[in-house]
């Protein structure tokens, strides 16, 4: 089953003093010192192994220690994986348990359920899945309607892939966010079907594979159910953005200090601005004419005007429209006249083969594309 539409926790770190768990004295390598010798027995290096990641585990959490103000300080990172074929469901108040024993049952330490609610969130991932239903609709087309929307400007990092094995754009890197929680919010957009299958092939193959496209036949030998419609490798797509902590929480006007804030967030309609927010940020409705033969010759000159403005100031291309009216209205008595212009260089900008209709697809099968993807909210 895959929940569609909902948004949910993908991942995260949390972090908590080190006093507060019981750690695993017994444990090969975390939190135990290491000392290097050479063929005489010297002792050439001795150091305290405060990190740990199994990467021979089909699932395993990160653990770190880091002195923070003179506290030594406990940080886990750990995702949906460890739901096994509740992947689908994320991190919530009901598989929260199942995260809290698979940290136990790993051997570095143990945390009680009270300790790891009380625990500080950061670098929370969220995301959300949609199917793409219309007919002729897929993630590749979806990756090139977001690419024409970024907004030329400079400051934003926008990385489109379309490889086979690898189908999706992003915006904006994780580690690179800083304190511009409102202009660098990292977002992606990618082909969830194909991620799993082919740079998470393990785990897909030992905890999703059979229940994602098993058969079920009904008592009198027909088929109930062939797989499950909705993994479809460009047609399940998954939306990602990441929240870093709890004042980047606070621009959204959520109070989150503790795990246990987070979990108990309400995941409405409301809450999908955590998306929209850095979508209207990388992505507007506007964008180079593809088909500038649709323009008559002066209004092409114009839109390409607005354009080398728009770029140069770094602006919306719609931003730099009063400035070009004054500019060839410079007296203040021309009002009408500035209105006029106004009007006309609005309408050149929102020409039909400006904007969201980038490609020269006037055909139904594309009309009703561009009509769901705005309805999924995945464009401005």
């Amino acid at each position: 089953m895959i929940p569609l539409g909902k948004p949910k926790i993908d991942s995260l770190r949390i972090h908590l003093p080190l006093n507060e768990v019981t750690v695993n004295k017994q444990h090969q390598t975390f939190l135990r010192s290491i000392t290097s010798i050479n063929e005489d027995a010297e002792v050439i290096n001795q150091h305290t192994q405060t990190t740990y990641f199994n990467p021979e585990a089909l699932i395993s959490c990160s653990y770190a220690v880091r002195s923070i103000f003179g506290v030594e300080t406990l940080f886990i990172g750990f995702s949906s994986k460890l739901l096994k074929e509740l992947y689908f469901n994320g991190i919530d108040k009901n598989t929260m348990q199942r995260c809290l024993n698979f940290i136990n049952n790993e051997g570095l330490i143990q945390i009680t359920k009270e300790t790891i609610l009380n625990a500080t969130p950061v670098d929370v991932d969220f995301c959300i899945d949609y199917f793409l239903d219309s007919e002729g609709s897929n993630i590749k087309e979806v990756i090139n309607v977001c690419s024409d929307l970024t907004r030329p400007n400079k400051g934003i990092n926008c990385y489109p892939y379309r490889k086979d094995t690898n189908l999706g754009i992003q915006w904006g890197n994780r580690d690179k966010v800083g304190k511009a929680y409102k202009t660098r919010q990292f977002l992606k957009y990618y082909a969830k079907a194909v991620e799993l299958k082919y740079n998470s092939t393990e785990f897909y193959e030992a905890y999703l594979k059979n229940g994602l496209n098993q058969i079920i036949i009904d008592a009198d030998g027909s088929t109930i159910t062939e797989g499950n419609k909705y993994f479809e490798d460009n047609k399940l797509l998954r939306v990602e953005t990441t929240i870093k902590n709890g004042q980047h929480f606070e621009t959204y006007k959520y109070k989150v200090k503790t795990l246990r804030d987070l979990l108990n967030l309400k995941m409405d309609k409301d809450f999908l601005n955590i998306f929209t927010r850095p979508m209207a940020c990388y992505m507007d409705g506007y964008r180079e004419v593809k088909h500038a033969q649709d323009m008559t010759p002066q209004q092409q000159w114009k839109y390409l005007a607005l354009l080398h403005k728009a770029k140069y100031l770094r602006l919306n291309i719609e931003d730099v429209i009063p400035a070009m009216v004054t500019q060839f209205y410079p007296e203040a008595k021309d009002k009408q006249s500035r209105s006029r212009l106004r009007i006309e260089l609005f309408e050149i900008i929102r020409m039909k083969e400006v904007g969201k209709k980038t490609h020269k697809h006037n055909t139904e099968m594309w009309e009703l594309f561009i009509n769901e993807i705005e309805a999924k909210r995945l464009i401005p």
